[in-house]
């Protein structure tokens, strides 16, 4: 039966934006994601939005620096030699970042085990926002959006199950009330 799904709705691997979402859940990482193709197109894809942050930060800074009052009146000194040496190596090493080699952070991110599926993802995140900073940029859009609709799916699954051609003149308050009850767990009716 999950086969005939696949087919008919495509799988969650084959949509880039929800295995992106999925990389970047601590909670997940590469755990359900069968396609190793896929899974490197997104991990390449991380790869190269990390490289534009880190890209756009080296412009940032060295923009700043080279605004400097100190900069433009010792252009000659022994410190002007040492920023321009910087900002050389600095366009080097984010230069030489190839297609083969993940980001440190990215690599630890994924080396790392995942979190239980009750944490609060946006807290980890937040909370380890120093140690990744690259990914906690990368991360915000993506993990914004709900990636599945299974919920909303099961309720209205249980409300036709509900209102059938029977029960056809139920009100939408005794619905909504006859949906609260069927949700509850057996115990949570304190029956012996």
């Amino acid at each position: 039966m999950l086969e005939n799904l696949d087919i008919r709705f495509g799988r969650m691997e084959d949509i880039g934006l929800l295995t992106v979402a999925t990389i970047l859940d601590p909670r997940f990482k590469t755990i359900h994601l069968n396609n190793p193709n896929v899974t490197a197109r997104a991990i390449k894809f991380i790869k190269k939005k990390i490289s534009e942050i880190k890209n756009s930060d080296d412009l940032n800074s060295s923009s700043c620096q080279g605004s400097s009052d100190d900069d433009s009146d010792r252009r000659d000194s022994l410190w002007s030699v040492h920023t321009e040496l910087v900002t050389k190596k600095a366009a080097s090493q984010s230069s030489t970042l190839s297609e083969e080699r993940i980001p440190t952070d990215l690599k630890h991110y994924l080396d790392q085990p995942t979190i239980s599926l009750t944490d609060d993802i946006l807290k980890y995140w937040k909370q380890n926002s120093n140690m990744y900073p690259y990914l906690y940029k990368i991360v915000r859009p993506y993990l914004s959006v709900v990636a599945t609709s299974v919920p909303s799916e099961h309720l209205f699954s249980k409300a036709g199950n509900i209102m059938t051609e029977k029960r056809n003149r139920l009100k939408g308050e005794k619905l909504q009330q006859l949906l609260f009850l069927s949700s509850l767990h057996f115990d949570d009716w304190h029956l012996d």
